[in-house]
């Protein structure tokens, strides 16, 4: 059944596989769009109705019917109830581009009997609507929006049990040519009031919620032409265990055409008001933000990932009372893998490769490939902004760090340490240090690393660090004091 899906996924964006003008609806065309929608289909699900499209006056209607899906799977493990047909209307557009409407809703309920009990789930959606421009050109929307009300999920088994819903979710998508074969596509959304639970397992019961779930991913630079390429071409041979020589010498030109893929990619994810809720108490954060980025399939690729979290907050008694005060007001975490050679990889493929047969690369070959994504087999790690923020300390890390995967022992770094408000560390430190012994401890180490700063104006203390593949530490170009 995941292969008929696939299949089933793909093959929708072939019924806008070529431009099209502005023409009469028709019964012949519809059928058309019909064979062009169910062409990578199993006949016996082709003849069930899977998919299926009907000329109405000024707009196409096309059907999806899951419930074959779930009768041609022929196992009584898995019981659904509640499925039914999915419909969207397709109206040709002057400018030759499809508007396409959907209003549904899902109530779904089911089981399935598998090792080591009998598990259940639900769908809701209220109600979903979907209203945007579809570009025949580029197989994708230039502009849609997708609403949704009360989506809900829940899933039991004997281990454990998980509920989750959203209020209310918005979601905008758009892309716009921005050259030859080249596109920028932009998605924004909003997911109000995300309500989780989990109960049973190790933790017991969590309750995790969150006022809003913003959403912003773009990419930039597609190189959508040889994609849609790639894709055909992959569904028309997926039957196949070898390429004949032709179709191997066109999937190697379409790889090497298909480089960067896209010049940047970018995801942030930031959700407002965060609770999770456990035995231990109530904790949460006014923001937490994920995000990632990336530049492509490259020569020398970068691939960023981060994580930050303003107002972090715990159950009173959790923390020691001199804990509290130097729990972070805000922290952040920046890193990028950088000097990948992702393109290089993809060129030693295309270049090496034998698609004609089952293993296209040798075992040596295999290899090769993981020594040119890694130049030197070093990888480099940088920090871009690694900081904690509270009233009674600043601290900022920034810099990179070589590590070489292949041999754990071999490392190096490079990174300055900033840190403000160092006289306010040290004296909370030491006012605690009754409290807290180790406070002590970590304030006499503060003072001594005070005599190795170097002082960069505003009350503001830097240390440049840098630690050599031998294990030797120079602090400011001085050697570390008692290094051995």
């Amino acid at each position: 059944m995941r292969r008929q899906i696939l299949m089933a996924s793909a093959a929708c964006a072939l019924v806008f596989s070529s431009p099209a003008v502005a023409q009469q609806v028709s019964p012949s065309e519809a059928e058309s769009i019909q064979q062009k929608l169910t062409r990578y289909l199993p006949k016996e699900m082709v003849d069930a109705g899977l998919v299926t499209v009907k000329a109405a006056s000024s707009f196409y209607e096309l059907r999806f019917n899951p419930t074959v899906l779930l009768e041609k799977a022929k196992t009584g493990a898995v019981k659904v109830e509640g499925l039914k047909p999915m419909t969207a209307y397709l109206r040709p557009m002057p400018e030759g581009t499809y508007r396409v409407e959907a209003n549904d809703s899902f109530d779904i309920k089911g089981t399935v009997d598998a090792a080591p009990g009998k598990n259940s789930f639900t769908y809701l959606i209220d109600s979903m609507k979907l209203d945007g421009i579809y570009d025949p050109e580029i197989l994708y929307f230039t502009s849609a929006d997708w609403t949704a009300q009360k989506l809900a999920f829940s899933t039991t088994s004997p281990q454990e049990s998980v509920t989750a819903s959203f209020g209310e979710t918005a979601m905008r998508v758009a892309a716009e040519k921005r050259g030859e074969g080249t596109l920028d596509v932009t998605s924004t959304g909003v997911m109000k009031a995300f309500a989780e639970t989990i109960t049973g397992g190790p933790s017991g019961r969590v309750d995790i919620g969150a006022d809003t779930i913003d959403i912003d991913v773009s990419m930039d630079g597609a190189r959508y032409k040889v994609m849609q390429d790639l894709v055909f071409f992959v569904l028309d041979n997926m039957h196949k265990d070898t390429l004949e020589a032709a179709d191997a010498a066109r999937l190697k030109e379409m790889l090497r055409a298909s480089l960067p893929v896209f010049d940047n990619l970018t995801e942030t994810i930031k959700a407002s008001n965060v609770t999770v809720g456990t035995d231990k108490g109530n904790f949460g954060a006014d923001t937490v933000t994920y995000n990632i980025d990336m530049n492509g399939i490259a020569h020398s690729t970068r691939v960023g990932f981060g994580f930050g979290v303003e107002k972090p907050k715990t159950p009173a008694g959790v923390l020691p009372a001199a804990f509290v005060e130097a729990v972070p007001d805000r922290a952040t975490f920046k890193a990028a893998v950088t000097n990948l050679d992702l393109a290089g990889a993809v060129n030693y493929l295309v270049d090496h490769a034998d698609f004609t047969k089952p293993e296209p690369l040798t075992e040596e070959q295999n290899k090769e490939l993981g020594k040119i994504v890694l130049p030197d087999g070093s990888m480099t790690v940088e920090f871009e902004d690694v900081s904690a923020v509270s009233p009674i300390y600043d601290v900022h890390l920034s810099g990179r760090m070589l590590v070489y995967p292949e041999q754990k022992d071999r490392h190096s770094a490079d990174v300055t340490i900033t840190m403000r408000e160092f006289d306010k560390t040290v004296a909370y430190l030491q006012k605690n240090a009754a409290t807290v012994p180790q406070f002590g401890q970590a304030a006499f180490g503060l003072l001594m690393m005070k005599g190795l700063a170097r002082d960069v104006g505003g009350g503001t203390q830097a240390w440049d660090l840098k630690v050599g593949e031998d294990g030797k530490v120079l602090i400011n170009g001085q050697p570390l004091p008692f290094q051995q």
